[in-house]
């Protein structure tokens, strides 16, 4: 018994290790939420674009790591029909928000989120949680946390959705 016990656990400890989920992983929950630098955000405006939706606050180190990547990342698709959103959680209050942006020079939009939206979408595992939604609304991967192959993953999604819906 104690034999089986063990090679349970190992198995529940190699799934729950391994890696950012892929695949299919059903319909993105709508959102409407404040932008942080005044009107809207939501799901329903983003239709027909790939999403990436990366839920972080200002006081995450790792979140902070990802800034200069997610620059980039942004620079590079946001002409592609990609959509990089921010959910700013547990940050303080919209001004401080909208300070730390200016300081850090974060461009790509930002939406100021709330425990609903972070429970929403299951992203309360910890931060950053990043998801992919494709142009029809599908959560396509989600990942927890920050590695180096974040970044090349992320864009691999994002280029299967936008080759997905190419005619």
């Amino acid at each position: 018994m104690p034999r089986r016990l063990a090679l349970l656990l190992v198995a529940l400890v190699a799934a729950a290790c391994s890696g950012p989920k892929s695949g299919p992983l059903g319909a993105a929950p709508a959102f409407d939420l404040p932008a942080a630098g005044g009107g809207r955000i939501s799901l329903a405006s983003l239709q027909g674009k790939v999403v990436v939706l990366d839920f972080w606050a200002t006081w995450c180190t790792p979140c902070l790591v990802e800034i200069p990547d997610y620059r980039e990342f942004w620079h590079k698709n946001r002409e592609r029909g990609v959509e990089l959103v921010g959910v700013v959680v547990d940050s303080g209050e919209p001004e401080e928000i909208r300070a730390f942006l200016r300081e850090e020079k974060v461009e790509w939009p930002q939406a100021l989120g709330d425990d609903e939206i972070s429970l929403a979408y299951g992203a309360t595992d910890g931060l950053p949680t990043t998801f992919v939604i494709d142009q029809q609304g599908t959560i396509r991967r989600k990942m927890l946390g920050i590695g180096p192959e974040k970044m090349k993953t992320l864009q691999r999604t994002v280029d299967e959705a936008l080759a997905a819906a190419a005619p």
